[in-house]
């Protein structure tokens, strides 16, 4: 086996340059700042000048004279071109039998660097090496292994190699596991068609093998290019260690003007980011489910600690309760997973994921989070919240609607977005309550990003068909979310069916609204427009909605008829506000659409004011009133004076920008996905984010 640090002593006992570069690279200055909860580790490296400023253009390595613009200059990677002093050890890779030179870098970011340079001169091209560098992480467990693209930091992209630097100068080896996760860490081989805008990397952790692949859109950020004179000038080419969070700087003044708001800017620049998201799926006492070929059991047992009670491959007595368990073996199964809470069509059902399985223990239950990229996330949203046989214009649509969506709560939770909304706990206030206003949105949940139901976004793994026109509309629309007129990525809602006029975020939501959010007139989803298109409504619901929903098909007018007793037995059950007998249902304020947003409810005994409309489908129904765009028309018998309520009303879902049954019929009718947006969210941008 290859001693690495044996051939480190010997090479600077040999060549006394390179053992004066590492001499000064010990008494290198060194600081930290702290990015999204990561520290990064920033380092002066006056011995870097020259790599970092290494003119490379479209992945040639060209000369830095004027008159040598044009000219590739000659590698200096090749055997017959090291130096003489350099000590060379040749490695066979297995099973590809790939020869390699190990040497010691001469210009080295951290101690005990090294390079690993293919013997024969081949440009820096991964196919075909991916092998050759799980071999290295296997063959040295003490060191990370990483490739830099020919457009992605590599300051030789003419000849293959690799460098290995020790793990324990890197800053991603100490992040914690969510975090590792987070920014795409994976036990699984990747498959890399095209290496020339990638860093990848791997090491090892005793018998499991970590690698990290970062896409990139840019090989340097702006900052790089600005005159010397600019005092935003930044000399750094972000690469595979930065992204994994060293930061070699050949500048005192850069080392000491970066801060986290420069260095996200300049990662931001380069890495084509498609975030990582974290989605609770289920939760309870128990959760059973599948993985890593084994049926788990996993037991809250108090005090925010869990066991595996169907562990067996240790004595039960000695197994030890953990706060947290994590899986990266997929697919996996989790049993009896609830979907449709509270509405009608309520039901359980096993469910299969892909990506890594977190369980905590938190809050008195266990939680089941599923971590999965965000385009990953999306073929299985537009699979769960319609039918997979759609069309591409209305998948295409969708896919951008719900990334946008998805992306827009990211943000929101990293900014720590407070909603304004009364207390309400399901038991009113405990004393004479007459105005109770009640917001449900995502920035409930706070120890994921979303869930995995209607209360975010449909999300059933890969339980559900996900069809090659599915996975044609995500690729099509890779990166692409509505941006309004600032830049920022749009809120952008949907629901099942507006009933012919969509409505204001500020009735359903916080007390904001948003231009690209207007109150429009629909007539595409108008049942008269709907039936002069082949098939009419049948044909609609049937590409629009998955089995479970065409249940329903009376959701664009419908009705719901209650005696006086039920609606009062149905309110006191909901809200358990001691109201008495209803005797009246008055809408006090309605929204753009005609959908009530604020409702008093007059008892015998007490009166109540209740909104927004969320919390009016969920008091007058057993799950939840297909909308809140209704009116009551209220009867009293002429035998015993008892009254009767009948709610008329249209829609299903708050109405707030795309209605899928709409934009379903606009694609019916050749509306491509561009125009179906421009008619739900006027004055929105599409924009490629990666």
């Amino acid at each position: 086996m290859l001693d690495l640090n044996r051939l480190f002593e010997q090479q600077l006992a040999q060549w006394p340059d390179c053992r004066e570069r590492y001499e000064q690279l010990s008494g290198a200055g060194r600081r930290s700042l702290v990015l999204d909860g990561r520290e990064y580790v920033l380092s002066f490296n006056p011995g870097r000048s020259k790599s970092a400023k290494a003119l490379i253009v479209n992945g040639k390595p060209v000369s830095m004279s004027v008159e040598q613009k044009d000219e590739v200059r000659p590698c200096f990677l090749c055997e017959d071109a090291l130096p003489v002093q350099q000590i060379r050890t040749t490695v066979d890779t297995l099973p590809m039998h790939h020869q390699y030179i190990v040497a010691v870098n001469p210009f080295p970011i951290v101690d005990h660097h090294f390079t690993i340079i293919c013997k024969e001169h081949v440009r820096q091209d991964f196919t075909g090496r991916m092998w050759d560098m799980a071999f290295f992480a296997d063959l040295f467990p003490d060191y990370l292994i990483f490739f830099n693209g020919a457009c992605s930091g590599a300051s030789a992209p003419d000849h293959m190699h690799f460098q290995a630097v020790p793990k324990s100068c890197v800053p991603l080896i100490g992040w914690s596991e969510d975090v590792r996760t987070q920014l795409g860490v994976t036990q699984h081989v990747p498959h890399v068609e095209e290496s020339d805008h990638k860093n990848i990397v791997t090491w090892t952790e005793g018998t499991v093998a970590y690698w990290l692949v970062i896409d990139r859109k840019a090989h340097r950020p702006s900052q790089y290019f600005l005159p010397d004179s600019d005092p935003n000038k930044v000399i750094c080419s972000p690469a595979s260690l930065e992204y994994c969070g060293l930061i070699p700087l050949c500048r005192e003044e850069d080392f000491v003007k970066l801060t986290p708001e420069i260095l996200r800017d300049m990662l931001d620049q380069c890495y084509k980011v498609e975030p990582m998201l974290h989605v609770g799926v289920t939760e309870g006492k128990e959760l059973r489910f599948s993985a890593d070929e084994r049926v788990h059991a996993m037991h809250y047992v108090g005090e925010d600690r869990m066991k595996d009670v169907m562990d067996y491959s240790s004595n039960r007595a000695e197994m030890q309760e953990m706060k947290e368990y994590w899986t990266h073996a997929e697919p996996f199964t989790l049993e009896g997973v609830t979907i449709g809470k509270q509405f009608h069509w309520q039901q359980r059902e096993d469910q299969v994921f892909r990506g890594s399985l977190h369980i905590i223990a938190r809050e008195g239950q266990l939680h089941a989070i599923n971590v999965v990229p965000v385009e990953q996330y999306l073929a299985s949203v537009i699979s769960s919240e319609m039918a997979a046989t759609n069309s591409l214009e209305l998948l295409k649509a969708h896919a951008i609607i719900s990334r946008s969506w998805v992306l827009r709560q990211i943000r929101n939770a990293k900014r720590n977005h407070q909603i304004e909304s009364s207390p309400f706990n399901g038991r009113g206030d405990g004393g004479e309550a007459s105005h109770i206003v009640k917001i449900w949105d995502h920035t409930d949940h706070h120890l994921y990003d979303v869930c995995a139901d209607d209360h975010c976004q449909r999300y059933q793994g890969i339980t559900r068909q996900v069809s090659p026109l599915i996975e044609e509309a995500i690729q099509a629309t890779r990166g692409i979310v509505l941006t309004d007129a600032d830049g920022e990525i749009c809120d952008a809602r949907f629901s099942k069916c507006c009933g012919g006029r969509t409505e204001l975020f500020s009735t359903c939501w916080q007390d904001v609204d948003f231009d690209y959010l207007r109150a429009i007139d629909d007539p595409y989803c108008s049942p008269a427009f709907i039936e002069t298109l082949p098939g009419g409504m049948q044909a609609v619901l049937k590409q629009v909605l998955n089995n479970y929903d065409q249940q329903t098909i009376d959701f664009h007018d419908w009705q719901v008829d209650y005696s006086q007793d039920e609606l009062s037995e149905l309110v006191e059950t909901k809200l358990s506000l001691g109201l008495g007998t209803i005797e009246h249902l008055l809408p006090i304020e309605r929204g753009a659409s005609g959908r009530i947003k604020l409702l008093k409810i007059i008892g015998s005994r007490k009166t109540v004011e209740i909104g927004k409309e969320l919390l009016i489908r969920k008091a007058l129904s057993t799950s939840h009133l297909y909308s809140s765009w209704f009116d009551v028309v209220e009867t009293q018998s002429l035998v015993g004076g008892k009254r009767h309520f009948l709610l008329k009303g249209h829609g299903w879902g708050h109405g707030v920008g795309l209605c899928q049954i709409g934009a379903a019929a606009m694609a019916l009718k050749g509306f491509t996905a561009e125009a179906i947006l421009a008619h739900y969210y006027p004055s929105a941008h599409l924009t490629t984010r990666y």
